[in-house]
């Protein structure tokens, strides 16, 4: 993070972040976001509170925020994780704070005995963090859906990569 960020905050999202998370995600990716693919596997029960984080200046305002969805797979058992939406408020893009939010991520994950993630993404963002789309090959997001940009990252061992299947809500 640049010096001028020194401070914002890295925080658990709380119950009471809910609102100005969804304006920020509204301002960033629109309202439409909604009708996206990945949106039929987040729910109300598989938000995983403690993989979800937020940014916040120094007037307690949500500046950055990360997402994480427990899923599987129809014919799986590894424990899985959709990762998203990352947003960062258009003030503050490009600085690395986004960046700052996925590797935080990954690795409370990692520590929460997580087996995989997959997102729906920009391959030549999320390359750097380790997801590639050749893990994801056997798996799809459901029928009618836009599979290009489905990527994975398998935390521990190789679960996702040798699946077959597709994605589903879990609980």
């Amino acid at each position: 993070m640049k010096s001028s960020h020194n401070n914002l905050r890295l925080l658990l999202e709380a119950k009471n972040d809910q609102v100005e998370v969804e304006r920020l995600l509204d301002l960033v990716f629109t309202p439409r976001r909604k009708l996206l693919s990945s949106y039929k596997l987040r729910g109300s029960d598989n938000k995983v509170d403690n993989l979800s984080f937020v940014l916040k200046d120094s007037s307690n305002k949500v500046v950055g925020s990360i997402r994480f969805w427990k899923i599987g797979l129809n014919n799986h058992s590894g424990k899985g994780l959709l990762l998203g939406p990352l947003a960062i408020h258009p003030i503050y893009q490009s600085e690395g704070l986004g960046e700052k939010l996925v590797l935080t991520g990954i690795d409370k994950a990692y520590t929460n005995n997580w087996n995989w993630i997959v997102l729906v993404g920009d391959i030549n963002y999320y390359s750097r963090f380790g997801f590639n789309k050749k893990v994801t090959n056997g798996v799809t997001i459901g029928n009618g859906f836009d599979n290009a940009r489905l990527l994975g990252l398998d935390i521990k061992h190789s679960y996702l990569e040798a699946s077959v299947g597709s994605l589903v809500e879990a609980n």
